[in-house]
């Protein structure tokens, strides 16, 4: 699941396709109201037209030294002498020409040379497609005032569709792209910093202590939106929690009620003389195990880490080998505390005593009488429980609960295992005939506070 989520797009790259494609179809909506607009109106083109190729002829308008030069600019064409379908004249208001390639055409088409023309005119010479029209305006070159004055009269459209990609890329494209790049930039980086206390609930929802009903999603720098959903997670959570701290009552209750009735079944076993009635006393000494180790369960489940307090784990092991050697000795077993170099670590005192006295109790229980027992707190962070009869298997699936021929259900080995993950720690089983059965438990070592 995680994998499918982690393939899916992300949301800012989802808005920003989605606004490169609302913005794709407005230029294009743009395009043809903008295209209908000049393209129906032969005085509007006809203008834009003058006014396109002035301002090309005007690129190759220079003067030096007072004298006043023009050159063709190679972006236009079809304005060389004597050319019958583009005529161009240049000239200053005190008369001086500093252009011209036509003779009667200019005369023909053009405004006479005496009069002083307006700032800008336009006048169609023919009706529809292609357009023939004649104009011109006046420009500021070098501090003087300069009159451009052309007619065009192709038989093509060539000068119309220049001009019309002119007016598309200067007023349509160029600013509609400048306004796309704000938006979708605008748009993203506001998108980035409103899923970033997003991200973070969601790193702490996968970092929640099931364990620790206080942990919650903070939602005091999400949006009011996000906000609402971090809100109903939280009521989920308390709900679970609620859920299972009624299921883990439950289930120690249970076991306790039960563990006064065995206790009595046991004494009045104990007053029978008889071989059958030790066999029924056996089984119901497996049975109280087992309702005590539910009732650890139930107490591993409502533990929470800020209970946590430093713990010799030296101390630990001799304190467990103390109290359990008379019930070992009972059982014809032998056991003995080493220490080798051992290190203090960050945990419950009562959960680590559980976890020790399963693994003494399924070492005498699952070997033949006789059988040594060592307890070895050590090197550092390390605590372990060896027997020397070497009689366990290590189980042929990852899935398979650890559990020692002849336990049930593996409960003790798994009370083990929680208690070393509840402490961050880890629980391993080996055997080797020179050595035997190691039940090792590892641990963070406990990291001393800086001084301030």
């Amino acid at each position: 699941m995680a994998e499918r989520a982690a393939r899916r797009p992300g949301l800012v790259a989802t808005i920003a396709w989605r606004i490169v494609f609302f913005a794709v179809v407005a230029m294009a909506a743009q395009l043809v109201i903008v295209f209908a607009d000049y393209y129906f109106d032969d005085s509007e083109l006809g203008s834009l037209m003058i006014e396109r190729e002035t301002a090309l002829l005007a690129q190759g308008i220079s003067r030096k030294d007072g004298q006043w030069a023009f050159e063709l600019p190679a972006s236009i064409g079809g304005f060389g002498p004597d050319s019958p379908t583009r005529v161009a004249r240049i000239r200053t208001l005190d008369g001086t020409r500093i252009f011209s390639n036509c003779g009667d055409q200019c005369r023909e088409h053009l405004l006479p040379e005496e009069i002083d023309p307006p700032d800008r005119w336009t006048r169609l010479l023919s009706q529809g497609k292609p357009i023939a029209v004649a104009g011109g305006r006046s420009m500021q070159i070098d501090g003087q005032e300069v009159v451009i004055e052309i007619a065009i009269l192709d038989k093509n459209e060539a000068v119309m569709w220049r001009a019309l990609g002119h007016e598309f890329a200067d007023h349509l494209a160029i600013p509609m792209l400048l306004q796309l790049v704000l938006v979708l930039g605008g748009s993203l980086v506001s998108t980035w910093l409103a899923m970033r206390p997003v991200k973070a609930a969601a790193r702490q929802a996968g970092a929640i202590d099931p364990l620790d009903p206080e942990h919650k999603i903070d939602i005091s720098q999400m949006p009011r939106e996000v906000a609402e959903l971090g809100v109903a997670v939280n009521r989920s959570l308390a709900r679970i929690g609620r859920l299972m701290r009624e299921q883990k009552l439950f289930t120690t209750a249970v076991a306790h009620e039960i563990r006064t009735p065995l206790a009595m079944l046991q004494l009045e076993l104990g007053q029978i003389d008889s071989p059958r009635a030790r066999r029924m006393e056996k089984d119901v000494e497996g049975l109280a195990r087992f309702v005590g180790q539910i009732t650890a369960l139930g107490r591993l489940e409502a533990i929470e880490r800020k209970g946590f307090k430093p713990i010799d784990l030296a101390q630990l092991g001799r304190g467990v080998v103390a109290s359990m050697g008379p019930w070992v000795y009972d059982h014809a077993h032998a056991i003995a505390f080493v220490e080798s170099d051992a290190g203090a670590m960050l945990g419950d005192r009562g959960l680590l005593e559980d976890a020790l006295m399963n693994l003494i109790t399924n070492a005498v229980t699952h070997t033949p009488p006789g059988t040594d027992i060592e307890l070895c707190a050590g090197p550092g962070p390390r605590i372990a429980v060896v027997d020397k009869a070497g009689l366990y298997h290590v189980a042929t699936s990852d899935d398979a609960p650890m559990a020692k021929a002849g336990d049930s259900l593996g409960m003790g080995l798994e009370i083990v295992k929680r208690i070393a993950a509840l402490h961050d720690g880890r629980f391993a089983i080996s055997a080797d005939p020179a050595i035997g059965t190691m039940a090792v438990l590892t641990f963070p070592p406990l990291t001393p506070k800086p001084t301030p």
